[in-house]
């Protein structure tokens, strides 16, 4: 069964940034295009262009001066505004999740504490340093980034995985090409580093460090 996660994006990733600006101008009336100059505060070449390029999309089109979104403009924004709803609420199911999770890792620590120590001192938390295998890795950039973001969040928060909505959520905070992600997910995951799987109580994906590859790294950190 295809993973709907690493599955091919369509052209319509590029739609994002001031082309997503437009279609919500447009979204509230036809415009012409001195009207959307005059709004935007961009110039005419910059405006011109990507007027031209939702129009190649088919998002909108022109009649004689005025601008207009198409159905399939108006259903794209329909559902941007939707998903951005939706993404908000689940923020907001992820943010109380993660901090459920930090309360009882502190809880946790806490009776560690008062089991293992008899000093004041309270130790540190184990750090993964991911350096060497950066360093010796042979993975491309977009696989190294992915490790390097989950080991830090694994780092700060003691948990071994993110949530994210979809792919998108998660290029967004790789900073990457959504389009380039579906393979490193791919590559990661086949080779035991990661996994990926939809948890359907959130209606989220799970992205996160597989604990052999952790004991791995830990093991590494050793014999240097």
């Amino acid at each position: 069964m295809n993973d709907p996660l690493l599955s091919t994006t369509t052209s319509f990733s590029r739609i994002r940034g001031f082309s997503i600006i437009l279609l919500r101008l447009l979204n509230n009336h036809p415009l012409r295009t001195s009207e959307i100059i005059e709004i935007t505060q961009k110039n005419f070449h910059y405006v011109i262009r990507y007027l031209y390029n939702l129009r190649n999309y088919g998002l909108i089109d022109r009649n004689e001066d005025f601008w207009f979104l198409t159905d399939l403009g108006d259903s794209f924004i329909s559902y941007f505004i939707s998903y951005l709803k939706s993404r908000k609420n689940n923020e907001r199911i992820m943010k109380e999740c993660r901090k459920n999770n930090e309360r009882k890792n502190s809880k946790k620590e806490e009776r560690r504490n008062k089991t293992t120590f008899t000093s004041l001192e309270i130790p540190k938390s184990r750090q993964i340093n991911l350096s060497l295998w950066m360093k010796e890795t042979n993975r491309d950039e977009i696989e190294k980034e992915v490790v390097e973001v989950l080991i830090d969040h694994y780092n700060k928060t003691g948990s071994k995985f993110i949530m994210v909505k979809d792919q998108y959520e998660f290029a967004e905070k790789l900073q990457v090409n959504p389009s380039d992600l579906p393979k490193a997910l791919k590559n990661l995951r086949q080779d035991g580093i990661i996994y990926v799987f939809k948890d359907r109580t959130f209606n989220a994906w799970k992205i996160g460090i597989k604990k052999n590859f952790l004991e791995l790294l830990e093991k590494t950190e050793k014999w240097i």
